[in-house]
């Protein structure tokens, strides 16, 4: 009488328990919601650390330390939301996480994205030599365009009206002293200040 072996099934023969396998699918599937979770503590806590160095808050009215409580609000709330929506989608069946590109589109250029960094850094090299003002209306342009948008009528308005507001938002209430450039660059960036009543 012959006796049938039969195999084991796949947990068996992994070793792992239900229980172990189950913990981490669980966290596998937790990890979408790690980044927007670790921005919104790191954007809470960050804020305490902006004076570190001594330099005391300004408490009265907007000064230099207005811009970056905006930003890291401003950062803790949409990492909030971000992460709300992560959990909303892992919580139902079947669903992805909400940043996944779709199927057809799951090839990532990087060629692209390098092109992208690069255009960052040459902005930052830029920035002291041309000012603020006029290489940041540069850059909102190229950027647009690297981006896809093409026309002009969206990219000339999109790259003025950004300047104007980043000018009067750093410079105009926060009052800092951002690059105006060198040579006729310091020239222009001062006439533009002073024509938007800045200085």
């Amino acid at each position: 009488m012959k006796t049938e072996v039969v195999p084991p099934s796949g947990r068996e023969a992994s070793g792992a328990s239900p229980t172990g396998q189950d913990r981490a699918t669980g966290l596998v599937r937790l990890m979408p919601a790690l980044l927007p979770a670790v921005l919104v503590v790191l954007a809470l806590v960050l804020q305490h650390f902006v004076f570190w160095r001594g330099s005391p808050a300004v408490t009265k009215g907007l000064g230099p330390d207005a811009w970056p409580d905006l930003i890291l609000n401003g950062l803790a709330l949409f990492s909030a939301v971000w992460l709300g929506l992560e959990l909303w989608v892992l919580g139902r069946a079947g669903r992805r996480s909400a940043l996944r590109a779709p199927d057809d589109d799951e090839i990532y250029r990087f060629g692209k994205a390098v092109a992208g960094i690069a255009l960052i850094v040459l902005y930052g090299i830029l920035l002291p030599l041309t000012g603020f003002a006029l290489t940041t209306a540069v850059f909102i342009a190229v950027w647009c365009v690297y981006g896809g948008v093409r026309k002009p009528l969206v990219v000339l308005p999109v790259s003025l009206i950004g300047t104007w507001v980043l000018l009067w938002v750093f410079m105009g209430i926060s009052l800092m002293p951002l690059s105006r450039g060198r040579g006729v660059f310091d020239q222009f960036s001062i006439w533009l200040l002073k024509t938007l009543g800045i200085y």
